[in-house]
C-alpha cells in the first residue's frame, strides 16, 4: 500500500469517527436534559428571591432545596 492511499484511508476513518462520535454525544446530552426535566422542579432566581424576601440574592448564601 503507497502512502498517498494509507494517509486518505486514515482521514475517511478518522471522519467517520467523529461523526459517529458526535451523534452519540448528541443523544446522550438529549437524554441527560430529559431526566434533569423529569427529575426536578426549576426555580428561578426571581422565585428564590420572592422567598428570601430581598432585593438581591448571593448564591452562597442561599440554601437550594
Amino acid at each position: 500500500m503507497n502512502f498517498i492511499a494509507f494517509l486518505s484511508f486514515s482521514v475517511l476513518v478518522i471522519i467517520i469517527l467523529t461523526l459517529v462520535f458526535g451523534v452519540a454525544a448528541y443523544f446522550l446530552y438529549k437524554m441527560r436534559e430529559r431526566q434533569r426535566r423529569k427529575g426536578s422542579d426549576v426555580v428561578t432566581y426571581e422565585e428564590l428571591k420572592e422567598e428570601e424576601g430581598r432585593k438581591y440574592l448571593f448564591l452562597d448564601e442561599v440554601k437550594l432545596k
